[in-house]
Formats: C-alpha cells, sequence, structure tokens
C-alpha cells in the first residue's frame, strides 16, 4: 500500500469526484482511478459505491478514509520533522481560510511566509469558520484562518487572535438609508436581507444582533462570497451585512456603506489542534503571531 494511493482515495473521498480528486493531485483522472482500483484489488474490498453521477464511501471505505487521514497527518508531520535538519526547505501545509480577511492583510502574511519558506507547497481550503473547525478535528487542515465562534473555541484546538473588523449594511445607492451617517438596526427591520450562509460564524453574528434589536430578519437569499452579496445588493434584491473590510478592497458602483449604531464585532485568528507537533505548523503559527506585532499600525 502505498502512501500515494491512500491520499488518492483521501481526495476522492473529500471531493466525491474521481476529475476533481485528480486535479487535488495533479495526476490525470484515469491514472488515479487505475491506482485506486488497483488497491482495492489488493485489499480485496470495494472503498467506493460508483455510479454515473456521484462517488461515495463504502462502509469500509469510511473506515478506510478514517484511518487514513491519521497516516497522513503523521506523515506530514513526519515530513515536517525532517525539515528541522534542512531550515524547512520542504513540506506540505493544508491551510483552511474564510473569505474576509482583509483586516489582517491575508495576502501580505501569506506572501512573506512563502518568501521565507519558497520549497514548502501552501494547499488552500475555504470555507465557513465552523466547516473548518470541523476540518481540524478530522484532520483534513492543519491549520485555519477563522472567526471566533460566539461559543467559543471547541476542546483540542487553540485559537489565536491576529485581528478584527465590524460589520456595516451594504445597501443600493439609491435606498433611503444611503446617505445617513449612522443607523440603528432596529430601523431595518422590514428589509429584505442577503445573509452570510450556513456555517459562517458572520451569520451568528448577525442574527443575534438582529434579535437584541427585536426583530427576526427577512432572509430573501444566503451567500458565503461577500463579493456575491455585493453584487446582489447592487441588483436591489436587499441589503447586507458585511465586515468593513470589504467595502474597502471591494469598491462597487451604487453600493453604499451604511455604519450601525450597533457594534457587531468578528475577531479573526489562526486555530491549530492542540496536539499537533508539526515543526511547519509551528512555523506558520509563529510567523502568523510574529508578522501581527511586527505590522502593527
Amino acid at each position: 500500500m502505498e502512501l500515494f494511493n491512500i491520499r488518492y482515495v483521501v481526495a476522492v473521498a473529500e471531493k466525491g469526484n474521481f476529475t476533481q480528486a485528480a486535479e487535488q493531485c495533479h495526476v490525470g483522472q484515469p491514472a488515479l482511478s487505475q491506482q485506486i482500483a488497483k488497491l482495492e484489488g489488493e485489499l480485496g474490498l470495494k472503498l467506493f459505491y460508483r455510479d454515473p453521477h456521484s462517488v461515495t464511501l463504502t462502509e469500509a471505505g469510511s473506515e478506510f478514509v478514517q484511518r487514513a487521514r491519521e497516516i497522513l497527518d503523521k506523515a506530514n508531520a513526519l515530513e515536517a520533522a525532517m525539515g528541522r535538519y534542512t531550515g524547512l526547505r520542504r513540506g506540505t501545509l493544508d491551510l483552511g481560510l474564510i473569505t474576509s480577511l482583509e483586516c489582517i492583510d491575508f495576502g501580505e502574511r501569506l506572501s512573506d511566509f512563502c518568501n521565507l519558506y519558497p520549497e514548502v507547497a501552501i494547499n488552500l481550503t475555504e470555507a465557513g469558520s465552523y466547516d473548518l473547525i470541523d476540518m481540524l478535528r478530522e484532520r483534513r487542515i492543519q491549520v485555519a484562518l477563522l472567526n471566533r465562534p460566539m461559543g467559543g473555541i471547541p476542546a483540542g484546538l487553540e485559537f489565536h487572535k491576529l485581528g478584527q473588523d465590524t460589520f456595516s449594511l451594504a445597501v443600493p445607492k439609491n435606498h433611503p438609508l444611503a446617505g445617513k451617517e449612522k443607523v440603528q438596526l432596529k430601523q431595518v427591520a422590514n428589509e429584505s436581507f442577503i445573509f452570510h450562509g450556513d456555517g459562517q460564524v458572520a451569520a451568528q453574528l448577525c442574527m443575534d444582533a438582529c434579535h437584541k434589536a427585536g426583530f427576526e430578519p427577512n432572509i430573501v437569499c444566503r451567500s458565503a462570497n461577500p463579493t456575491t452579496d455585493l453584487y446582489m445588493v447592487r441588483g436591489g434584491l436587499g441589503i447586507s451585512f458585511l465586515p468593513r473590510e470589504e467595502f474597502h478592497s471591494h469598491l462597487m458602483r451604487n453600493v453604499v456603506e451604511v455604519p450601525l449604531v450597533e457594534q457587531i464585532v468578528k475577531e479573526v485568528g489562526i486555530c491549530w489542534r492542540k496536539e499537533d507537533t508539526s515543526p511547519l505548523v509551528k512555523a506558520a503559527i509563529d510567523h502568523s503571531i510574529r508578522w501581527q506585532e511586527e505590522n502593527k499600525s
């Protein structure tokens, strides 16, 4: 049983698709399929149910993937540990992230890390904070940049705050509130909202604020992408809560930022498993914290 075959099986399980898994593993789809079929032959059992439209794990496949993730985690840790002797010249960092990270200068931060460790490969996975927490606990990613959940960080994980941002309202330019210096949430109780997607801390923060203001928001659409939210606001579908960073990094014609009297604050930070002893993970955490200290305004 080869390590690369184990990686192929986990990739198919996560993507639910042989073609997408092959792209992630940088191998041709026929080759990936052949290797998995060969592995199934060696094991004498099927790991996947296959039909023209989907791929799902068998019972044996589910247990294989669970144990395979533990093996890959240890393999990554071993690879990173050997990096101690080569100055971390090699290795792969599986990094999860939310969509809004302008408040911690994510692009510059990642670029600086890559310049320090040019031969370290970075695999990026974009998702909501709650989904990223699940991925950390399932060992599908090693570290994550996410919003601190309202209920706190689950046991077994560590979180270090790197920055914060506040939410404003995004409204069409011709909206009656567009010229206001600030508004109270109760003033928009009857509006239609384009809301954050499930699995996002932002959705919980903004929903909680609406409830405290005494109303249940009329949600006409949900989106996990702030840029998509802005397009829908511009189209007149409704108004939206967005972190202020989005207005500064994605200027959009005919969309206006309206600050709120109430403070809806998100805390952004780096999160990892307490038990993870990988030198590469430690390097990523140390770099992020050091970069924060060196670039305080």
